[in-house]
């Protein structure tokens, strides 16, 4: 569990920050998908009780980083296909909707400005930047619904689309040439200033499709590797 070691425990609850680290290991590509979780050997690496230790991995569990696995215990999220298609299929739902609700006089000043983010985010050519920054586009677009249930709802689905542009990026080098996903979002962004629900909705349809056929490849391809070496 390459990482580990670096968690700082200062300030806030010990589990807390402990969750937050090994949450942006995960993110960060450091810790793999399916590898397992050892409570022992984090509480040994930093020095804390396994109770401190088992708290924060009960608080990761939450975020839906972290799984439990049959006959291996705790283990970072190896998201399966079914699991793609359904959390696109809501992020689908949910952007569609806004874009056939545009009107004239719709805001989207949170849309541009998250954007303008975006675009100065992809000449840091840093992956995790980036995919933070592109997906801060899309729940600005959500939030021009004007819902807080809807925005709610939308930020319990980002960790779970985080950890997949995340998959993404390190499988793909997706961010390493800049150029297709600056296009992408800049047309998506230039659909909503129209304020024409049919272009809107085409827009993020294609680009949210393409995304998902996208990372349903690497998993794909993750599990036939997996099977191919008899497993993890």
């Amino acid at each position: 569990m390459s990482g580990i070691g670096d968690i700082e425990v200062v300030g806030r609850s010990t589990a807390e920050q402990v969750a937050d680290g090994l949450g942006n290991l995960i993110l960060d590509g450091s810790m793999r998908p399916g590898e397992r979780i050892s409570e022992a050997g984090i509480a040994r690496t930093l020095s804390l009780s396994r109770n401190t230790v088992r708290e924060a991995l009960r608080l990761l569990q939450g975020s839906g980083l972290v799984r439990y696995s049959f006959n291996r215990g705790l283990v970072v999220w190896d998201p399966t296909d079914e699991d793609i298609v359904e959390v696109f299929r809501a992020r689908l739902y949910l952007e569609r909707l806004a874009a056939t609700s545009l009107r004239k006089n719709t805001d989207l000043s949170g849309v541009e400005a998250a954007h303008a983010t975006f675009e100065q985010a992809l000449e840091s050519a840093d992956a995790r930047t980036i995919v933070e920054t592109d997906l801060a586009i899309h729940q600005a677009i959500v939030a021009t619904l004007g819902s807080s249930r809807l925005d709610t709802f939308y930020a319990g689905l980002m960790v779970e689309l985080r950890y997949f542009l995340v998959l993404l990026s390190l499988d793909r080098r997706e961010y390493e040439d800049t150029g297709p996903v600056r296009s992408e979002h800049r047309d998506l962004v230039e659909a909503f200033a129209s304020r024409s629900p049919k272009r809107a909705v085409a827009a993020v349809t294609a680009l949210l499709e393409e995304n998902r056929e996208l990372v349903r490849d690497v998993i794909a391809r993750r599990v036939a590797d997996s099977a191919g070496t008899g497993g993890g």
